[in-house]
């Protein structure tokens, strides 16, 4: 198996991927390269490499091997580089499995912090479609976790500790993200009601309107988390991603950075996709009709086009182990949002009040003090 390294072409030195500058860079000479450019050197070291031989058998093979499995040539091309291009680690605590590239050295695992082992490499149908490179680095997410965490009260010290903040890790976490033209349609009663009073006697007067509504609404990106370890309330939190900056998968990107697999398939996740949307779509048309109330409504939905991507989107993950309970946290790696939920340090408030209550005490005799000196 040959391992593709991407090395600086000045020092031979590994390169990493920067988010904050979106380059890759060396660490010893500070050259600064585009993915265009450390693309274009791992394509000419892979044809220093191999003979024309070699690529015709491995040509013949990817088209028999793609024509049994329905895939084409150049998507058979990409799994097998991919395949052959990543590592795959498992945690014996909790089971997490990891995917880094060939350069990153796993040490421990981004759930429980226990050392994770080598198990091989990663199928090719676990390649992603899309990447969404991380927007800044670790020391600007540490900034941002600590300017939320400190603002909470009662927040344990370890919980922002330089040990503690020390585990954050930059994970690519797995995507379904979801394309659709949806519709809904509803019928329901409206009603309008006004009430007045006239001399002793109060009336009310009820119309009744036969209510349609038909909305046909396109989404584009609606995503779900593909991780069964992950909570999915925790990625909503984080939520939106800027599609824009999407790129096609690269190798390259993952380098410097951990990424899960998907352990939930798409089938699996739609349920969650076709709740978000309907209800989005009941919210925009109950918005729309303008009636005190909606009775018997009725609603069908249906969705008239779909179509998947698989994609790896970046997040700041950090999780803390704190009084029997594993607490979990998430920077959106672009954004900078931030989720999840702050223990609280019970010695801590006892110690605020019983400061408060101190206080108070004493303000309350200096008064009396003072008050009865007055009188005298």
């Amino acid at each position: 198996m040959d391992v593709k390294l991407y090395k600086c072409p000045n020092c031979g030195a590994e390169l990493k991927f920067d988010p904050d500058k979106q380059l890759f860079c060396c660490d010893y000479c500070t050259g600064e390269f585009t993915a265009q450019q450390v693309n274009q050197m791992v394509q000419q070291k892979t044809e220093t490499k191999q003979d024309e031989q070699r690529l015709r058998q491995e040509e013949l093979e990817r088209n028999e091997k793609a024509a049994q499995e329905g895939k084409s040539s150049e998507q058979q091309m990409k799994e097998d580089e991919f395949s052959e291009n990543t590592r795959l680690y498992q945690c014996p605590s909790c089971g997490a499995e990891i995917v880094s590239d060939m350069n990153t050295a796993a040490a421990f695992c981004y759930y429980c912090h226990n050392p994770v082992i080598l198990k091989g490499r990663i199928e090719g149908k676990y390649r992603p479609s899309k990447v969404l490179p991380f927007a800044f680095g670790k020391d600007k997410a540490v900034d941002y976790f600590n300017e939320w965490a400190k603002n909470k009260k009662y927040v344990p010290n370890d919980l922002v500790s330089a040990k503690q903040i020390e585990k954050m890790t930059g994970l690519y976490v797995p995507f379904w993200v979801a394309d659709a033209i949806t519709r809904s349609r509803m019928q329901a009663r409206g009603e309008t009601v006004r009430t007045w009073m006239s001399g002793n006697y109060e009336y009310t007067q009820t119309k009744v309107f036969n209510v349609v509504r038909d909305l046909n609404v396109e989404y584009n990106g609606v995503p779900a988390d593909g991780s069964k370890k992950i909570e999915d309330d925790l990625m909503e939190s984080i939520e939106p991603f800027d599609y824009s900056k999407i790129k096609d998968f690269d190798m390259a990107y993952l380098s410097g950075f951990f990424a899960d697999k998907f352990d939930v398939e798409k089938e699996s996740v739609y349920p969650r996709i076709h709740q978000r949307m309907f209800e989005n779509n009941a919210a925009a048309i109950d918005s729309s009709c303008g009636y005190d109330r909606l009775v018997g409504k009725n609603m069908q939905n249906n969705v008239q086009k779909l179509r998947w991507n698989y994609m790896l989107l970046p997040v700041w993950f950090m999780t803390f182990h704190y009084k029997g309970r594993v607490w979990e946290y998430a920077i959106n790696g672009q954004t900078g949002k931030i989720a999840g939920e702050l223990p609280v340090d019970e010695g801590k408030m006892k110690r605020h009040l019983a400061f408060i209550i101190t206080l108070t005490t004493l303000i309350v005799v200096a008064i009396g003090y003072f008050l009865g000196g007055l009188l005298l």
